[in-house]
């Protein structure tokens, strides 16, 4: 297959995965060092692992928007309407990050067949992850990067 046979939404895909694989690295790398560097007990109705989720996500989030915005849906302009879709739609998908990561995370320390299974935390942070991304794509190529000949097809 040669590379102007790939669809614009194929290009779209590929290069948001691969932005958002650096943007989860980024995500994973803040999370695992504020995990280590917070005191255990420094927030009371807060847990630290929501904290850090929430700090590490918005890390990932400002690189997602700068490196999409001009590679994958290739936009120059300076739009502040864009900007607030970006931090509404990814205000929702850190509320998704979060609350999957914390449900997750308490599935696997509180059901006795999980609770030896090694690797918890990075369990919670792939599968909340991969949903917030999911919701990310659809918000972004849809709604905050739409143009006017985006068509949504429906089988």
């Amino acid at each position: 297959m040669k590379l102007k046979e790939i669809t614009p939404l194929k290009k779209q895909l590929v290069k948001f995965t691969l932005i958002g694989l650096l943007a989860v690295s980024v995500d994973f790398l803040c999370y695992f060092i504020l995990l280590n560097l917070l005191p255990e007990k420094l927030f009371q109705t807060i847990g630290n692992e929501a904290v850090s989720k929430s700090i590490s996500f918005m890390c990932g989030m400002t690189v997602t928007y700068f490196l999409n915005k001009f590679w994958t849906w290739k936009k120059k302009d300076r739009s502040k309407k864009r900007v607030v879709k970006f931090v509404i739609l990814y205000g929702v998908a850190l509320l998704i990050n979060v609350s999957t990561n914390s449900a997750l995370l308490y599935i696997l320390h509180q059901y006795r067949n999980l609770v030896d299974l090694p690797f918890k935390y990075f369990i919670a942070f792939v599968g909340a992850s991969g949903l917030s991304a999911f919701v990310s794509f659809m918000g972004q190529k849809f709604w905050v990067f739409k143009t006017s000949n985006t068509v949504i097809v429906v089988n």
